[in-house]
């Protein structure tokens, strides 16, 4: 049966492109797919030309989509997975490597966050709203050459809107939809003289909750956001720019909708919990950007101050305790904060003409210095009573707070890095070119720690790395690109800031001592990548046709763990995995007015070797004295699936756009977006860990007058109204309760935009 499905699957697939290609090849004999340039490896190129899998999405279409963050880009671009955590935590997974080490702060992520090409460090950053934004480019897979650390799964660079000496011009607009949604947003670009000229844009969101805590009252998946940003750019020469960047984004609501695996509330939109939630954050980036063009090489050095401010409370247990009882220990974190500071700087040099003729070549330098200022603070019920009785001394606050606590925890983590790379480009004729690039990377990491178990620990961990790229491209027919690559990515090992007692004073307080399964620190991951791929634009222009297969051998993939002691999880290696898949887009003008993109991308993950871990839910809460029994629980996970690796993704979107006899220009799109199902932890436990899939339907219109410089659209988005798991998250600490956060529901959206 299985096979007479795959065959009908595939008799549909060639019919459909049969019938793709014959409507094309009659339908519109002028009009051409537009070049894309993007600068995904510092220099700008056209995305056909790459030798590797790269997605870029305008401006035009974040709006179109819905994209206001990065929570939006799930499953948009082949291969991207993008969850909530903890309601205050964006997870990024492409081809699924991802960051499995959310609830360690000094741990790195798995795809990098670029900003106009400046790295952004704080896991925090990823909560912030995308403002005048020109395009964004998503790059699959390990960028160990020119991105360095912390891309092993891909890279993300968000181009901002430059500003420009041409004219004075802006674009200012207002939309209003359901759940109370009123969103303007504005930006303006002025020339200050020939030379210089000025770019300032701001976005306020104010919207009421998706959802509703029953006990409390509040309504949560709530906005209240503020974006400002302003750019000034200089020319002090022809040939040399100076360009300066500040951009602040701030939040205050009432937090995320995360719900109880077994809440009880039968509506997917209601929870009851008893902890009034809170979220709060600032971000702020100042950057500076020098390029100047000397002629066969252009330099480019960057610079960037960087902070977040963070304030989260929230319910840990996920449930009510007052209507529930003994469900779980009841537990609550009051407050979480941290502050995060990173400096950056970089340098490249990039070749403007071949040296000798066929070398192409770019160098540079890079270094940050990164330190998280993190504080926990839970309470846990331990009377079963529920209530937080008692009292304890807080070492930051200096004064008796009432409660019984849980987890007490002051952490500076700090991360210093500096690295030198270099690819290059060889033309062995007009057909062949060989890409080499290597970077080496030096890492130092140093904790200072304070948890009310132990005293101020000092835990220090140094390394360095090489990691490189090798590239072969073979131009064929007019417009048709094939290539194979093998690309080596690492992410840095790091400390365990809430690493617990020692061995030795476990035997002082005469508790069972069982052997460990998280240690003080953790090492660095690393993947050998495979790919190869074709580029190729065919029916004189008017469709596109992009494919990439990889193979990926996992190495030390690092985790959030649980240990048979009390206070000694965190993150721990899985010796070795694997993930192979198939990346598919496809675009194609099938008339002067319709146009057919398609987005699909299939993935095969694996652990393949033996390694033994404990699931902290059947485990069951910390407890002295049980340290054997929990160890006795561990389980082998070999042959297990990757968190967050979904088999299928897919989007797909019909546009129209066409003239009036009376000139107004109207357009129309129907989107369909399809994540499927995964597993939230390596664990694979199917009653907690499994997320199902789900399919969106998403619709736009607009109307632009003629010689009008207003426009108007229409929008719904999830217009089936699906209650759809964006992500579930089971906490290795404390009360191991597993919460869900949802995707949007149905959202209305009227917009009107003018433009000057």
């Amino acid at each position: 049966m299985d096979r007479v499905r795959k065959l009908g699957l595939k008799r549909s697939s060639i019919i459909i492109s049969c019938v793709t290609f014959c409507w094309v090849s009659w339908a519109c004999a002028d009009a051409r797919l537009e070049e894309i340039i993007v600068v995904s490896e510092k220099r700008s190129e056209s995305l056909q030309d790459l030798s590797q899998a790269v997605t870029a999405l305008s401006g035009e279409d974040l709006d179109a989509k819905n994209i206001n963050s990065f929570v939006d880009l799930s499953a948009i671009a082949p291969g991207v997975t993008v969850a909530k955590n903890e309601g205050f935590k964006t997870i990024i997974s492409i081809r699924g490597v991802g960051n499995e080490t959310n609830q360690n702060a000094i741990a790195a992520p798995s795809v990098s966050y670029h900003m106009d090409g400046i790295y952004i460090a704080s896991p925090f950053s990823l909560q912030t709203d995308f403002i005048d934004v020109e395009r964004v480019e998503v790059l699959r897979g390990p960028q160990g050459t020119l991105f360095g650390q912390n891309s092993t799964g891909g890279a993300i660079n968000v181009i901002s809107k430059p500003p420009s000496v041409e004219e004075m011009s802006g674009k200012t607009d207002l939309t209003i939809g359901d759940h109370g949604l009123v969103k303007a947003r504005g930006s303006i670009n002025v020339p200050i003289s020939d030379t210089a000229a000025t770019r300032t844009s701001i976005s306020i969101t104010e919207r009421d909750g998706f959802s509703d805590n029953t006990y409390t009252g509040q309504e949560l998946d709530d906005a209240s956001h503020i974006s400002f940003r302003t750019d000034w750019s200089f020319f002090l020469n022809e040939d040399t720019n100076l360009r300066f960047f500040a951009q602040y984004f701030e939040a205050d609501n009432n937090g995320a909708a995360i719900k109880g695996i077994d809440d009880p509330t039968p509506d997917p939109r209601k929870l009851s919990q008893e902890t009034i939630s809170d979220y709060q954050l600032e971000s702020k980036v100042v950057a500076g950007i020098l390029e100047s063009d000397l002629g066969s090489v252009t330099v480019k050095a960057l610079l960037s101050w960087q902070e977040d401010d963070i304030r989260v409370v929230r319910d840990n247990d996920r449930h009510n305790w007052f209507q529930e009882g003994n469900t779980y220990l009841r537990s609550e974190f009051n407050p979480e904060s941290a502050i995060v500071n990173t400096k950056t700087a970089e340098i490249n040099l990039i070749s403007n003409e071949p040296l000798f003729g066929s070398l192409d070549w770019i160098v540079g330098a890079f270094y940050y210095d990164f330190e998280y200022e993190n504080h926990i603070r839970e309470f846990i019920d331990f009377g079963w009573d529920g209530n937080f009785d008692g009292s304890f001394d807080d070492p930051t606050l200096g004064i008796t707070i009432p409660g019984e606590w849980g987890f007490i925890s002051d952490a500076v983590p700090t991360r210093e890095s500096h690295s030198f790379y270099g690819q290059t480009t060889y033309s062995f004729s007009d057909n062949f070119r060989l890409i080499t690039g290597l970077r080496y990377t030096e890492d130092t990491v140093e904790s200072r720690v304070s948890n009310f178990f132990s005293p101020v620990v000092r835990i220090y961990q140094a390394l360095d790395e090489m990691t490189g790229r090798i590239a072969g491209e073979y131009d064929f027919g007019g417009d048709s690109m094939a290539y194979i690559s093998y690309t080596l990515g690492f992410k840095p090992g790091g400390s365990n800031l809430t690493y617990g007692f020692t061995k030795a004073e476990d035997a002082e307080m005469g508790n069972a001592i069982a052997p460990p399964l998280v240690f003080p620190t953790f090492e660095s991951e690393t993947i050998t990548a495979y790919e190869i791929g074709l580029k190729t634009d065919i029916l004189d222009g008017r469709v596109r046709a992009n494919i990439a297969a990889f193979l990926y051998d996992y190495e030390d993939l690092q985790f959030q763990a649980t240990d048979p002691d009390v206070f000694r999880g965190g993150v721990a290696n899985i010796p070795e995995s694997e993930m192979k898949g198939l990346e598919i887009e496809f675009l194609a003008l099938l008339s002067d007015s319709w146009s057919l993109d398609v987005k699909m991308a299939f993935l095969d993950s694996e652990i393949t070797a033996d390694y033994d871990t404990l699931d902290n839910v059947k485990a069951g809460p910390y407890f002295f004295g049980q340290e054997d029994i929990r160890y006795s629980l561990r389980e082998n996970i070999n042959g297990n699936e990757l968190a967050k690796s979904p088999d299928f993704t897919a989007n797909a979107s019909l546009t129209y756009q066409s003239d009036l006899a009376s000139g107004h220009t109207v357009s129309g799109s129907i989107e369909i977006v399809h994540r499927g199902e995964f597993q939230q932890r390596v664990i694979n436990n199917m009653s907690i860990d499994k997320v199902n899939d789900y399919t969106l339907v998403n619709l736009v219109t607009s109307i632009q007058p003629v010689n009008s410089a207003w426009s108007f659209s229409l929008m719904v988005f999830n217009a089936t109204d699906e209650d759809g798991v964006n992500s579930s998250m089971t906490d290795v600490f404390g009360v191991n309760a597993t919460g869900l956060e949802l995707i949007p529901p149905r959202q209305v959206k009227g917009r009107v935009s003018y433009d000057f």
